[in-house]
């Protein structure tokens, strides 16, 4: 009787756990856009501007990441490659909304078009020049 007991005991708070974790899960899911507004509201008090990106990177993104951070101080971070839960997603896509906003108030224009947009006409640039010399 003994044994049933203890054994039941750690039945029971083998359960209680496996519970809490799967309510922790869902929760966590279901809070990853509210999650990504409130770090970049957090973020953006300290004057800490980010963008994040997820999926198969352009060719070009190194220049338009070295483009941000050099010209507006701006980190570009890559959370996820083709690999990308909906809950990561809706992280991103919520605190990149809040942070470009915040970004292109800050600096008066949409820096981050102009950055991307100037990137890869150099990524162009060079991949001509490349063909060019290798004729």
């Amino acid at each position: 009787m003994r044994n049933f007991v203890r054994n039941h005991k750690i039945l029971t708070s083998a359960g209680a756990l496996l519970a809490c974790f799967i309510l922790w899960s869902v929760v966590w899911s279901v809070t990853a856009s509210a999650r990504g507004e409130l770090i970049t509201r957090y973020d953006i008090s300290r004057g800490h501007y980010e963008v994040q990106g997820y999926g198969l990177p352009v060719p070009w993104r190194p220049e338009y990441s070295r483009l941000l951070h050099e010209r507006y101080g701006i980190e570009f971070r890559t959370v996820a490659l083709c690999i990308v839960s909906t809950e990561l997603v809706a992280y991103a896509d919520s605190y990149n909304g809040m942070s470009t906003a915040a970004a292109n108030r800050k600096f008066g224009h949409d820096v981050f078009k102009e950055c991307a947009e100037e990137a890869r006409k150099n990524w162009e640039q060079a991949r001509k020049l490349a063909n060019a010399q290798s004729h």
